[in-house]
């Protein structure tokens, strides 16, 4: 609908970034994004002839996005539009942003390749070691020229030399693809050639001369953010990174709307192959920054939740909706990248890892892998935040793990003016508990917003760690109460109701932003807070139910999320039970790190296989005394729990006092 008292504007929400606002009729989507502080490629100055502005408009009922969006909510195609799309250069959703003018509510997608600047995704590699013993060798060897009568082909031949030479199994096989280019390679070096062979058991590369390079890819596949670590299989080196956002986002920014997409006839496959194209991308750029192409990399080890595991094979991911929520395959697989339509080497092996149970996928068996918990005496709870929370609690005796839909809000989506992490993002925010005067910080900013200029400051919005930290920060300024109602028993000139009626706090004044208007934090804000903490919460609590155990003895948390989030305000609105804020640490992407050490080490992935099996794994959605555990998680801190390491200073209103 509308916005209240103005039936000519509406609202238009922007993915992946998830920027939102009201636009007004006639607005093309390029001028809307860009008054939100999204800026849109558009070569051509908005004539509609390089078709670099490409978006999609998305089809929504309300559930997902609050938005009733539809493909006859912009404006008639332009004649070039329609050229493109008789062309083949415009999808059926798709619409030139500088022509489409908005006519209703919208949801609209904007690719990577339209937007100008890309996300800020923090899937980076950390200084973890792991033993070096890749599933991939290269073998050189000079092959004699088959004698007049021979009897063998080349393949045997080859084979032979390997197994004889090398030590080789005899049952050594080879891809299809690899040996349509074999007569060719050794014509080139007149025999002298180098073999990429798989775990001892197929050859999957044929290189004309001596060629010692090896490269393998690490992939996290997060239902929001995708990273790639591109390794150097001989020494074990990360040799380059890479990272984009998921473009199923799409389709839903959490697991249930994906599997609610991929039901209709045909669209699983569209999905899969989305997927499938962006890990292709992420090869391209990683392999391009190392001097290497993506047909160099010949292994790829995946991870991912069990949806995000389900849907990049393909497979049907109903059962993953209902009760018991079963999946296809909790074991390891081994397929070749084509038959995923990965694009790299056709014949590379893609591995991906086990799955534990329900939506506890293979990243949090990488996480494990990574975090270790199984090999310490201490209690260990490894908290891995996204859109999809997942936690493991245990030491060397058990381990427990369990699933937490915590929703998109900690990534900054569902936020009035919430982003993604990217430039202009306000990612760090304190309140004078005093006078309620506010200074923050943007990411790409070279200090805190009361040191520089308004002009200068440019906010576009808040990503999840900043929206977190206000929440923060305003309980102990006592402008948010236990049960997370924004109020003030004095005037504030920052706190007000807004067009809505629903109260707000202004973080940023337009002439501090870039997009010419207030940014708030609302009552709705707080409440999507609220909830995410409270299942991460309540989640941990049903854990250390079943351990015995009433709090943990070291809190590890993983995921850019953890990485960057303020662990002591963290802790204070009760985002984790409170064992010390010296036994609290961020772990970096673990499940990334986890992927890369099973793709340099065959050992490891044996190791993940046997730790997805030894896990319990808990479905809280069924668990006795979830929703009363829930219910409590969602005051702040809590209802009933104490945080004393925090209390003394973050108690509402103390500091004013």
């Amino acid at each position: 609908m509308a916005s209240a008292g103005a039936a000519d504007r509406f609202e238009v929400c922007f993915l992946p970034a998830g920027l939102r606002g009201d636009a007004a009729r006639g607005t093309t989507l390029r001028d809307a994004a860009r008054a939100l502080g999204l800026e849109i490629e558009s070569l051509c100055g908005g004539r509609a002839s390089c078709g670099k502005c490409q978006v999609r408009v998305l089809e929504c009922d309300g559930a997902e996005h609050g938005l009733h969006s539809r493909a006859e909510h912009v404006s008639e195609l332009c004649d070039a539009e329609r050229q493109a799309r008789a062309a083949g250069r415009l999808g059926s959703l798709d619409r030139f942003s500088c022509q489409a003018r908005v006519e209703g509510e919208l949801v609209v997608y904007v690719p990577d390749a339209s937007r100008v600047g890309r996300p800020i995704v923090r899937k980076h590699a950390s200084e973890r070691e792991c033993t070096l013993a890749p599933a991939i060798h290269k073998y050189f060897v000079e092959l004699e020229p088959a004698n007049i009568g021979e009897a063998r082909g080349d393949w045997d031949r080859l084979r032979d030399e390997l197994c004889g030479r090398f030590g080789l199994d005899a049952a050594l096989s080879v891809d299809l693809f690899a040996l349509r280019s074999l007569a060719e390679v050794l014509r080139g070096e007149r025999g002298r050639l180098t073999v990429t062979v798989w775990r001892g058991r197929q050859a999957i590369r044929f290189e004309s001369g001596f060629s010692e390079r090896a490269v393998g890819l690490a992939v996290d596949l997060g239902t929001t953010t995708l990273g790639a670590l591109l390794c150097d299989l001989n020494s074990g080196e990360v040799v380059a990174q890479a990272s984009a956002h998921n473009p199923q986002i799409r389709w839903g920014e959490d697991i249930m709307n994906r599997i609610a997409s991929a039901k209709p006839p045909g669209q699983l496959a569209v999905m899969q192959q989305a997927v499938a194209d962006a890990i292709g991308e992420l090869a391209h750029d990683a392999t391009l920054a190392a001097a290497a192409t993506p047909e160099d990399v010949v292994e790829l080890v995946v991870v991912g939740n069990t949806v995000m595991h389900h849907i990049l094979l393909g497979l049907d991911v109903q059962s993953l909706g209902v009760v018991p929520f079963s999946p296809a395959v909790s074991h390891s697989l081994d397929v070749k990248a084509r038959d995923l339509g990965i694009p790299v080497l056709p014949s590379a092996n893609v591995h991906l890892l086990p799955i534990e149970a329900g939506f506890v996928g293979a990243d949090n068996v990488a996480a494990v892998l990574a975090a270790a918990p199984h090999a310490s005496d201490e209690l260990t709870l490894l908290i891995d935040i996204g859109t999809n929370g997942e936690l493991v609690l245990g030491n060397r005796q058990r381990l427990l793990s369990a699933s937490c839909p915590t929703g998109p809000a900690l990534e900054g989506a569902n936020i009035r003016f919430g982003m993604r992490a990217a430039r202009g993002a306000i990612e760090k925010i304190r309140v004078d508990p005093v006078n309620h005067e506010v200074r923050f910080r943007t990411i790409g900013a070279v200090g805190w917003s009361d040191r520089l200029p308004a002009m200068e400051i440019g906010a576009r919005g808040l990503c999840g760690s900043a929206v977190l930290e206000a929440v923060a920060e305003l309980f102990r300024a006592g402008l948010i109460d236990r049960s997370g109602r924004l109020y003030a028993e004095q005037p504030c000139r920052r706190l007000r109701q807004g067009a809505n009626g629903m109260w707000e706090f202004v973080i940023a004044w337009a002439e501090q932003t870039a997009i010419g208007q207030d940014i708030t934090l609302t009552q709705g804000d707080v409440r999507a807070i609220q909830l995410a903490k409270a299942a991460l919460y309540a989640g941990s609590q049903m854990l250390l139910g079943r351990f015995g155990a009433e709090r943990p003895d070291r809190v590890l948390l993983a995921g850019a999320f953890g990485s960057v989030i303020d662990l002591e305000r963290a802790l204070a609105i009760g985002l984790f039970p409170d064992c010390g804020l010296g036994n609290v640490a961020a772990v970096g992407n673990a499940a990334g790190d986890g992927a890369r050490m099973a793709l340099l080490s065959v050992a490891a992935r044996e190791e993940a296989e046997v730790l997805a099996r030894r896990v319990e794994y808990v479905e809280l959605s069924t668990a006795r005394g979830f929703n009363d555990a829930f219910v409590a998680a969602t005051q702040l801190p809590h209802a009933e729990d104490r945080f004393p390491s925090t209390e003394a200073r973050w108690s509402p209103g103390i500091a004013a006092r």
